[in-house]
């Protein structure tokens, strides 16, 4: 049940046209429209439905008010308080919203345009004059409602601000008279009077602060008029650095060669280190994260260990657009180098000297925008921005730089180094796409010819900006597209198409972006018959997808929500549909541009479709790879390099859980117990089609694990038999037990599994008699499940029955891991009812031995050298 609400809208100052499209979308679908009298103009209520009741609230007290709103918003009837101006100036809006609070009933503002903007374009003036005032008070003179301690016309025109005055009309005179006398004014300070602003019987007076209240006097002004004084009505100032071509800062991305709008990740590893981030990060004022491998204590830097490090930036990798450390520019390369894939989709990764005096692009210079976050971050730290690109070192505008800045997506990257560098040696190349960009990028590059479509190109080199048509085959061609984004949408049922336009180009404008960006609409299936998502696809010409909630649940997401899942059975509609539509599972991954934003009963999210190269060879490879017990310590540099490098990760659920942190971003092939055969073809499947895929397994891969079954797929089923299958060892949990008691197995063992699932239970019964005979150590795998115990019963008879009662043994349950347990003691005491799956049991030999809570063999020395 959705929660009853009144929206107070802002009618704007008067005229029709401005109220905002907002308020007049509200105003269009409300049952009940209560209205501020003759403040409002009447011409808006036109706009409202046929059997809307519209009340005037003119001759209502508060009381009155909120019993009309709350019976008719209980009601289940879509409410509007329709305020003059913007409800927030002087709209007595508090005790509404807190009586209505008290009935139950939510409040939301939509705002207007103030009559102080509305005078004020009236005037023809700007209120902020550089150099003049930087500062407007707006204020009113005490009448009924007295003005709190402290602040009076007086004080605030000592401080030189340009000043406006609501409700004061009525007390003009003594008004100007404070001002030139306590506030210190001179007389012929300019002032100003607005009468019914934007109203067709608007009215101006201009004058000074000596003459202004005479004026108001003679043309008989009452209410509804707004007083402005200062230097600011009528100066002659200096003009504003703000449009300065030179003019930038961090905070905005003014200048086309500076934009960056992505999260970035600062690493430092000194104190001073860690101030030059801080100053970086504000200055930035982007969303950043400052790590720092010393405690400082400070709430907004993350304590990262030097053990750790690594650990940390691989998580961190996929999840920041940029990466800056604040060290040697060594440390940098050294800590990134695993990690470095692609350049059309590394992160930007700078170094920053500790001074702040060099700042260096290290990757991803263009499309990833290294070159423009550095040349920022020098303006931030006034130092000088290193940049190494051969185009940029020449002055030549990259391809793949304007398709940057354009937020453009190139759909064959392989081409960018033949189409630079055709750039660089002075070629001619015919660029064929929208005048616009030519115009911003290229109108000053005399190589680069405007050409008008792709079948007139008579150069060896040609840009295709989305062109339509071919050029002739020997031209070398770089393929660019403007429609690089998916927009993933969730709404309520039955929200208004206007509506949902409305405030999907409102977003996009908001993230520099325009319809023209967006490839495709996305949504769950359960929004497949909804008029404002199809409608919106319609308007803006692009296909529009719905998918089911099963797989949209699949995709991870920053910003799941248990209501949706209630709702539609899903944690997330707008960023999981998205990321689906964007081609989530593939390679090259696309990418979460923007998270879920929610507009009241609307919510949006953006994913950046990939840029993409030329198709891999015929097929990839898989790698089988032993995670140990899963804690980082026991991943071998080999294993953690491959996982760093494949393009997809697969393995049983609760083992791709130990290392998602570092595979974040990466498709991933996963399921549960029982599902070995159909997790294994899956992976040779995208070998098949290029990907190099990571099979995931606890211990070592070739014991009790996956290698063996990959390779019996891949010899009985034709289509995977070219597949390359690489097994890169892990720690068994045999070796991490016996670490854990001491050294049991140092004369060789024997390694026996008690599951049946796949061996029959005689074969084990049979396995288990012929080592019981030996002197080895044995260690038991897989030892008893909740229903499975009777092979674990059975193995403690056959040892007894062969080695005796006294023979030392042990377990060890989740080896290697935090919250590893173990026992050691006689065969006759063993705690079985303690065993599990997660278990690992060692039966003793001959030569087994425990002291001081340790558990081993007699190797031998002893016997024969010093006795």
């Amino acid at each position: 049940m959705n929660t009853p609400l009144v929206e107070f809208v802002g009618a704007g100052p008067g005229a029709e046209d401005l109220i905002t499209l907002r308020g007049l979308c509200a105003l269009e679908q409300a049952d009940l429209v209560v209205y501020a009298g003759s403040l409002v103009n009447p011409g808006h209520l036109k706009r409202c439905k046929p059997d809307c009741e519209c009340r005037d609230s003119a001759a209502m007290n508060l009381g009155e008010q909120v019993i009309a709103m709350s019976e008719a918003a209980l009601a289940g009837k879509r409410v509007v308080r329709l305020h003059t101006g913007d409800p927030a100036m002087y709209g007595a809006i508090n005790e509404q919203i807190r009586a209505l609070a008290e009935k139950g009933i939510a409040s939301r503002i939509v705002p207007g345009v103030s009559s102080v903007f509305g005078a004020a374009a009236a005037l023809g003036c700007e209120l902020t004059c550089p150099d003049v005032s930087q500062s407007v008070v707006l204020t009113r003179t005490p009448g009924r409602t007295p003005m709190p301690k402290g602040e009076n016309a007086a004080a605030f025109a000592r401080t030189g601000a340009t000043l406006v005055f609501f409700l004061s009309t009525g007390k003009i005179d003594d008004l100007m008279t404070a001002l030139m006398g306590e506030g210190g004014l001179s007389p012929d300070t300019p002032a100003a009077v607005v009468y019914r602003a934007t109203w067709p019987d608007e009215r101006i007076l201009r004058g000074t602060v000596s003459d202004i209240a005479r004026k108001v006097e003679e043309a008989g002004f009452g209410r509804q008029a707004l007083i402005f004084v200062g230097r600011a009505l009528d100066a002659q100032g200096g003009a504003s650095r703000l449009y300065g071509a030179d003019f930038s800062h961090g905070y905005r991305n003014h200048l086309a060669n500076e934009a960056f709008d992505g999260r970035c990740a600062l690493y430092a590893f000194t104190d001073k280190g860690v101030v030059r981030a801080k100053e970086i990060a504000a200055g930035l004022g982007l969303p950043a994260v400052i790590h720092s491998t010393r405690p400082t204590g400070a709430p907004d830097v993350v304590h990262t260990p030097g053990e750790t490090f690594d650990a940390t930036l691989s998580a961190n990798w996929r999840q920041f657009d940029a990466h800056i450390f604040i060290s040697a520019t060594g440390i940098a390369v050294r800590k990134i180098a695993p990690l470095l894939r692609d350049k059309t989709s590394d992160p930007a990764v700078l170094s920053c000297s500790e001074s702040g005096s060099h700042v260096v692009g290290l990757t991803s210079g263009h499309l990833g925008g290294a070159n423009r976050l550095a040349r920022r971050v020098a303006r931030v730290t006034g130092g000088q921005a290193v940049i190494s690109t051969a185009t940029d070192v020449n002055g030549l505008p990259a391809f793949d730089e304007a398709a940057a800045q354009e937020h453009a997506r190139i759909l064959n990257t392989d081409a960018i180094r033949s189409l630079n560098a055709a750039l660089l040696s002075g070629k001619p190349i015919a660029f064929c796409g929208p005048r616009t960009v030519f115009d911003r990028h290229f109108a000053g590059t005399d190589q680069v010819i405007y050409t008008d479509s792709p079948e007139a190109v008579t150069a060896r080199h040609a840009v295709l900006w989305d062109a339509e048509g071919t050029v002739p085959e020997e031209v070398q061609h770089l393929d660019i597209t403007g429609k690089s984004f998916v927009l993933g949408v969730g709404c309520r049922r039955g929200v208004e198409p206007l509506e949902l336009r409305l405030i999907a180009e409102g977003h996009l404008s908001d993230l520099g972006l325009r319809p023209e960006h967006i490839a495709a609409i996305a949504s769950c299936d359960v929004k497949a018959d909804e008029p404002a998502i199809l409608e919106l696809g319609e308007k803006w010409q692009v296909p529009v997808e719905f998918h089911a909630a099963a797989r949209l649940d699949a995709v991870p997401v920053p910003t799941p929500s248990a209501k949706v899942r209630e709702k539609v059975g899903t944690a997330s509609v707008s960023e999981a549909a998205c990321l689906l539509s964007a081609g989530y599972g593939s390679i090259p991954q696309p990418t979460l541009y923007a998270p879920k934003a929610a507009f009241g009963d609307v919510t949006l999210a953006l994913a950046r479709l990939p840029h993409l190269s030329a198709p891999k060879a015929a097929h990839g490879q898989v790698v089988v790879v032993g995670l140990g017990s899963g804690v980082p310590g026991q991943i071998t540099p080999e294993v953690d390099a491959a996982l760093r490098h494949c393009d997809t990760v697969a393995g049983y659920s609760n083992y791709v859980d130990f290392i998602r942190d570092r595979i974040i971003g990466k498709p991933i092939i996963q399921n549960g117990m029982m599902g070995e055969v159909a997790r294994c073809r899956a992976t040779l499947e995208a070998a098949a089609a290029g990907q190099e895929v990571c099979m995931v397994c606890s211990g070592d891969p070739g014991i009790l694990a996956m290698a063996g079954l990959l390779f019996e797929l891949r010899a009985r089923e034709p289509e995977f038999a070219d597949i390359p299958i690489r097994v890169l060892p892990g720690i068994t949990a045999a070796n991490i037990a016996a670490a854990s008691l001491g050294a049991p197995l140092q004369n060789g063992f024997s390694l026996v599994s008690l599951s049946d699932l796949l061996v029959p239970s005689d074969e084990v019964r049979q396995n288990l008699r012929a080592v019981a005979q030996s002197a080895l150590p044995v260690t038991l795998y897989n030892p008893a499940g909740r229903k499975r115990r009777h092979l674990l019963t059975e193995a403690l008879d056959i040892f007894r029955e062969q080695r005796g009662g006294d023979v030392l043994c042990a377990y060890v349950r989740h080896a290697g891991r935090p919250q590893e347990a173990k026992w050691i003691g006689r065969l006759d005491d063993f705690p079985a009812d303690e065993v599990d799956m997660s278990t690992l049991v060692i039966i003793g030999g001959p030569r087994t031995i425990t002291d001081a809570g340790a558990m081993y063999e007699a190797r031998g020395y002893v016997e024969k050298y010093m006795e």
